[in-house]
C-alpha cells in the first residue's frame, strides 16, 4: 500500500474535519442552488461567477439590515482582485432586472445610488441561510454564543 492510499488519520483534528465535510456538503448544495437560481430567473448569466454573486447578495444585505445601505463604488472596492468595477456593474445590473436588487438615488447626493435588496432577495437569503444553517448543524456545528467566547478567551488566553 502506498502512502497517498492509506487513509489520513490524525492530520485533522475532529473540528477541522467536521469543516472540511461541512465544506464539502456546501460546494454540493451551492451547485444545485446555483442552477435553480439560473432556472428560476435570479441569475442571468450562468456563466458569471456565483462567487461574485453571493458577495453581492451577502453584503448589500448585510449593510441594509445594519442601516447603511452599500452604494456600487463601495461595493466595488470588495472586488479589487477578483472584478473590474464593470463587471461588479453588470452583476448589479442582472440583479435589478432579476429583481433582487433596487437602485436608489441618495437624496443628500443626487450622484450616488443605494443598492437595496428586495423581498425577492430577502426570500433567496431566508432559503440560502437556512440551508448554511442546516449543513453546518448536520456536521455537529451548533450555535452558541456563550460557549464561542469562552472557546475565544481560553485561545486567547494561550489555552487549546
Amino acid at each position: 500500500m502506498t502512502d497517498y492510499d492509506a487513509p489520513a488519520t490524525g492530520v485533522l483534528s475532529i473540528e477541522q474535519r467536521a469543516a472540511l465535510d461541512l465544506d464539502v456538503a456546501w460546494l454540493s448544495y451551492r451547485t444545485e442552488f446555483r442552477k435553480r437560481m439560473v432556472q428560476q430567473g435570479y441569475l442571468k448569466h450562468y456563466w458569471r461567477s456565483i462567487f461574485e454573486a453571493d458577495m453581492i447578495f451577502c453584503l448589500a444585505a448585510q449593510r441594509y439590515i445594519d442601516g447603511s445601505p452599500i452604494t456600487l463604488k463601495e461595493l466595488s472596492t470588495y472586488f479589487e482582485v477578483l472584478a473590474t468595477p464593470v463587471t461588479v456593474k453588470r452583476h448589479i445590473d442582472d440583479m435589478v432586472a432579476a429583481g433582487t436588487l433596487k437602485r436608489v438615488t441618495d437624496e443628500s447626493d443626487r450622484r450616488r445610488q443605494f443598492l437595496i435588496p428586495t423581498e425577492r432577495l430577502a426570500d433567496i437569503g431566508r432559503q440560502f441561510l437556512q440551508a448554511r444553517v442546516d449543513h453546518a448543524l448536520a456536521q455537529g456545528f451548533v450555535f452558541d454564543p456563550e460557549r464561542a467566547a469562552q472557546i475565544r478567551a481560553q485561545k486567547a488566553a494561550g489555552g487549546q
